[in-house]
């Protein structure tokens, strides 16, 4: 089980100024401060206001907590900069950046990102780097990282790599190495990578990560991708958070390349924890919107480019 833990100071001051140490919300004169997540990139704007949303092939979700801002992947960028500011969202607050894995829609933002930020922790897993390539198009593309870690760094990333869970902040935990245990969880046979004697074999993502964020009604569970399988994440978040309630999934779930037996094995495990919320974006598909939303109603919504959620 991994315990949650809060390691900051309040100083002493003559407004009410209280906190929680149970769970985390910060109280300042009267008003609790909770976590708000907000869709910069997504495949789809689903909202006319504010005017000028862009969609892109990509993810990137803005979270802002009592412990800093911070953001999970930067889309592949061409639309971040200019959702970030139409949604009044300041990259220069930026506590650190998250990436859930080494796919170039999920990183391709980074270098606009850092032209704002400076030098600034960015938590990923060792593998990041990795080869990446795809043959959805019947042609072999590299779809990794776009640019190499030492360009980066020259222009500020500080690369903090773990393959175990590590705890970003406070209710923030990144799930490291995600067990791949569910038998219908294949993998997609189109997404490639390099073995160690040069061949092409079907890519593990040993660098799929999600975010697990604590919450007083449950656990959310943020997604990049979910390649390592919704299933295999859910039973990994369980165990190392000690969670037993789902409050949210929200994200990538990959349901639109995956097989019926997957589909159903997914949907009836969501049920059978009950989950309050599901928020699809970006690799769910229509297909896999369109699953979710018949089997689920009013809990599911589609996590579009300016969506927010107050947790």
């Amino acid at each position: 089980m991994f315990f949650w833990f809060l390691s900051a100071s309040v100083p002493l001051c003559l407004c009410a100024s209280v906190v929680k140490h149970q769970h985390y919300n910060i109280i300042l004169g009267g008003r609790i401060m909770s976590i708000r997540l907000t869709i910069l990139c997504e495949n789809s704007v689903d909202q006319v206001s504010p005017y000028g949303l862009l969609g892109e092939h990509g993810f990137a979700c803005h979270l802002q907590t009592p412990a800093g801002d911070f953001l999970f992947d930067t889309g592949g960028g061409m639309t971040i900069m200019n959702n970030a500011k139409l949604l009044g969202i300041d990259f220069t607050k930026l506590q650190g950046i998250i990436f859930s894995h080494g796919h170039f829609d999920h990183t391709g933002g980074l270098k606009q990102v850092l032209e704002k930020t400076g030098k600034i922790p960015i938590y990923a897993h060792p593998d990041l780097f990795s080869e990446h390539y795809s043959q959805n198009s019947g042609k072999l593309l590299s779809i990794g990282v776009p640019w190499p870690q030492t360009e980066l760094e020259k222009l500020g990333a500080d690369f903090k790599f773990s393959a175990e869970p590590f705890q970003v902040a406070p209710d923030l935990l990144l799930s490291g190495d995600i067990p791949r245990i569910s038998k219908v969880e294949t993998g997609d046979p189109n997404l490639l990578s390099t073995s160690e004697s040069g061949g092409q074999i079907t890519d593990p993502l040993h660098d799929d990560l999600s975010l697990f964020i604590h919450t007083d009604k449950g656990l959310v569970i943020l997604l990049g991708c979910a390649h390592a399988g919704v299933l295999n994440i859910i039973d990994h978040a369980i165990k190392v958070t000690g969670e037993k309630k789902i409050h949210m999934i929200l994200g990538g779930t990959h349901l639109k390349f995956c097989s019926e037996e997957q589909m159903a094995a997914t949907l009836n495990r969501l049920e059978e924890l009950n989950v309050d919320k599901i928020g699809a974006s970006h690799c769910t598909g229509l297909r896999g919107a369109r699953r979710l939303s018949e089997r689920f109603g009013e809990r599911f919504f589609s996590a579009s480019v300016g969506v927010r959620v107050d947790l």
